[in-house]
Parts: C-alpha cells; sequence; structure tokens
C-alpha cells in the first residue's frame, strides 16, 4: 500500500477523513460535551426562557423604534434601561456563568487545535500574532 503523502491524503487517509476524526475527537472532547449540557441546562431553564423571551422584545421594540421617522425619546430611553437591567439578570444567573465558562473552555480548545495545524503548516499562530520580526522573545513562530 502505498503511503507516500499528496496533497489531498495523509497517508492512507484523505484530508476529510482526518477532518472527520478531528471533528469526532472534538464532539467527544470533555469541553465540548460540558459545554453542550450547560447550551442544555440554560435553554432548558424557564425562568431564562422568560427572561429572554422579555429581552427579545424589548430589543425587537427598541429597533421599531429606532427605525421609524418619529422616535419617542422617552420610550427608548426606558426601553434601553429595561434591557439593561435584564440583561444585568441574564448575567448574574449561574446558568449564564457556566455556559459563558464553557464556551470559553471549548474556544480554547479550538484555538490550541487551529494553533497547531497553523503551526504544522507554517501559518501564524494565536502566539505568534503580531511578531515584530525579533525574535528575542519569541514563542516559535515560523517566520
Amino acid at each position: 500500500m502505498n503511503t507516500q503523502n499528496k496533497p489531498e491524503t495523509g497517508g492512507d487517509k484523505t484530508m476529510i477523513e482526518l477532518a472527520r476524526e478531528l471533528g469526532l475527537a472534538l464532539a467527544n472532547s470533555c469541553e465540548f460535551v460540558q459545554m453542550k449540557q450547560a447550551q442544555i441546562d440554560f435553554e432548558g431553564n424557564e425562568a431564562i426562557a422568560r427572561l429572554m423571551q422579555e429581552l427579545n422584545e424589548k430589543r425587537d421594540r427598541l429597533i421599531s423604534i429606532l427605525a421609524s421617522d418619529d422616535v419617542d425619546d422617552m420610550e427608548a430611553v426606558s426601553l434601553t434601561n429595561d434591557i439593561d437591567r435584564l440583561e444585568a439578570q441574564l448575567r448574574e444567573s449561574p446558568l449564564y456563568e457556566q455556559l459563558i465558562a464553557a464556551q470559553s473552555a471549548f474556544s480554547a480548545v479550538l484555538t490550541a487545535v487551529n494553533d497547531e495545524i497553523n503551526a504544522c503548516i507554517g501559518a501564524e499562530t494565536s502566539a505568534s500574532q503580531g511578531c515584530s520580526g525579533d525574535c528575542g522573545g519569541c514563542g516559535g513562530c515560523k517566520h
């Protein structure tokens, strides 16, 4: 069996097969599983659902007011204050905090994966962005 690398292959596997394996590995990662569970918990909470509905209604109303020819400044200010209050309530929710933390953890995994791929192909990584060209304090960019 010929395992010589071709542009569309990685040994015996095509790049698409390798990408599929990576995708499945990511889907089975602890960070992804925790993020999906945090989403389910957040979206399944009745109090949060009501809060989100009210928030979306007020945002839609504000957009409508601002798009109209006769802008009611007092109503716009009132809606803005309501939106700020509802967003603050949302941010104070433990389920919201868990969701944001889980999304951040999974995002870090994706960044690490992308950095590894970029390092392997000689592209810029998150650590090498903004490289000044002085390699004295370099973390290993490939420039």
